[in-house]
């Protein structure tokens, strides 16, 4: 394939497209090790560079490396960069909660409960706080076997809140009772969890359409790595 240059990037024809597509939705299919995060840079860089209008870029990915190498390859743009918001999606939804996040309960930046170990002695302590839950613990008799169902319930709060469309309604009542106390218990920590964090943003815009619609306005082209990962919120 015959190749050209973007920035500072060579790239092929089939690529080139992918840059400086801008009439609608674009999906790319490509596998690993086929430049994918450089291709998305160099479209970022074209944006900010061509595209006219006043308008903000919203270039996400799931790793803090990814975004590392975005903003390490775009640092040339200058003052143009900073119309490009290039990080996690967690770490967009932090800040949007951090500016905007009053109607959702979130006053400031929230405090993260990032680590498995953290959550899993939160929820022991809001199981021992629970009788019901207690005693639904203590039925187990295998020490091993109730700290495997405290990850269960773990891997189960996480799966309802990261789809919040699907896992709308939770019908077992232990489960609701279990997230509830879970829940409780960060609050009272003033805290949560990496989950809440896209939870509480698609609740946020979703139940302020004023609110979505500047973020709609603001960031005209969203572009997003590994996009498969994406999960109901």
């Amino acid at each position: 394939m015959t190749t050209t240059s973007a920035g500072k990037a060579r790239l092929s024809a089939q690529q080139l497209g992918v840059v400086r597509h801008v009439g609608g939705p674009l999906l790319v299919v490509a596998g690993p090790g086929s430049g994918k995060t450089r291709v998305l840079t160099e479209r970022v860089r074209e944006l900010l560079i061509s595209a006219p209008g006043h308008f903000r870029v919203l270039a996400l990915t799931f790793a803090n490396r990814a975004a590392d190498e975005m903003r390490e390859r775009l640092a040339d743009l200058g003052s143009q960069r900073q119309r490009a918001f290039i990080g996690t999606l967690h770490g967009f939804c932090l800040e949007v909660l951090a500016e905007r996040g009053k109607p959702v309960g979130v006053e400031g930046t929230p405090h993260i409960f990032e680590h498995f170990k953290d959550r899993q002695e939160l929820l022991r302590k809001a199981i021992s706080e629970d009788p019901f839950l207690q005693n639904e613990i203590n039925e187990i008799p295998d020490p091993k076997e109730r700290g495997n169902q405290i990850n269960k319930w773990l891997l189960m709060i996480s799966r309802i809140k990261s789809h919040p469309i699907t896992c709308s309604i939770i019908e077992d009542d232990v489960s609701r009772r279990v997230l509830d106390a879970y829940d409780a218990e960060l609050r009272a920590c003033n805290a949560y969890d990496f989950d809440d964090l896209l939870l509480l943003t698609y609740r946020l815009l979703t139940e302020n359409p004023k609110l979505a619609g500047f973020y709609h306005r603001l960031y005209k082209f969203v572009c997003v790595d590994e996009a498969h990962d994406l999960n109901d919120a």
